[in-house]
């Protein structure tokens, strides 16, 4: 993708859509097709109002985004909201997110949409891997490239975050001081953030990212993730824009471990 289609500019065109950047409309006539769209399409069912009085009305900007993001990950990835209906919501409080029980909170991003993107892609990810029985802990987070294993009712890996290294030519992919997260769960939100963020070009959310490198360099270090996520994951067709290759021998490489 181009500088020029970048995210950024996309979040820009977004943003001047905006009838006000700090007052909600709740009950414009015109959200209703996006809001319905989304649940009808993706699954996806906006909540914009809770009796505790904490969610707030949706933007039209942001249901563009929502839309668009979920269309860009694509069905393999939505389509377990199809059955089993994601509840989303932002909090009027500010503060991250979460996912659990089949709601995603995404706390108040103010002006800055770009939040509620980095946070939805993190947290849907959790969602969709939970939807569908949770396959990456499963069937393929202990296979040589990702290296998980249990220890007990625990599951630790020879990179993984807060321990000390474990010598060895792991595949690692930078999180924290270029160690893996604390959890299967969390290496694979973390994984389809980075293969995203690192495809689209978009390098000021790619920390640890050493900016005079390309941004698929990061995909040396960790080519399973890379093509778990890309033919496993989000399964996307050769034609998709966020479709990648890496060289031959890596492919072959990664290929070999992903098939067990």
């Amino acid at each position: 993708m181009s500088s020029s289609k970048s995210l950024r500019d996309w979040l820009a065109r977004l943003v001047k859509a905006m009838i006000s950047p700090s007052e909600p409309q709740p009950e414009r006539a015109g959200q209703q097709p996006a809001v319905a769209a989304l649940r009808s399409r993706y699954g996806v069912a906006v909540i914009e109002h809770d009796p505790k009085g904490n969610a707030r009305p949706w933007r039209p900007h942001e249901l563009a985004l929502i839309t668009e993001t979920l269309d860009l990950l694509g069905p393999t990835f939505y389509r377990p909201f199809q059955q089993h209906p994601l509840q989303l919501w932002i909090d009027r409080n500010p503060g991250g997110g979460g996912f659990g029980n089949g709601w995603l909170r995404i706390g108040e991003p103010g002006d800055d949409p770009s939040i509620l993107y980095r946070i939805l892609l993190h947290e849907s990810t959790h969602a969709s891997n939970e939807y569908r029985g949770w396959p990456y802990e499963n069937q393929f987070c202990t296979r040589p490239g990702l290296d998980w294993r249990k220890a007990g009712d625990q599951w630790v890996h020879p990179r993984q975050q807060g321990q000390p290294p474990q010598p060895g030519d792991w595949e690692t992919l930078p999180v924290d001081s270029r160690d893996v997260s604390v959890a299967p769960g969390e290496d694979l939100a973390e994984s389809v953030r980075y293969y995203v963020h690192s495809v689209r070009n978009e390098r000021a959310w790619l920390w640890p990212l050493d900016q005079s490198q390309p941004p698929l360099y990061l995909w040396d270090t960790s080519p399973t993730r890379f093509v778990y996520v890309r033919d496993y994951f989000l399964a996307l067709p050769p034609d998709h824009p966020l479709y990648k290759r890496l060289p031959p021998d890596v492919e072959a490489r990664a290929a070999a471990n992903l098939a067990g």
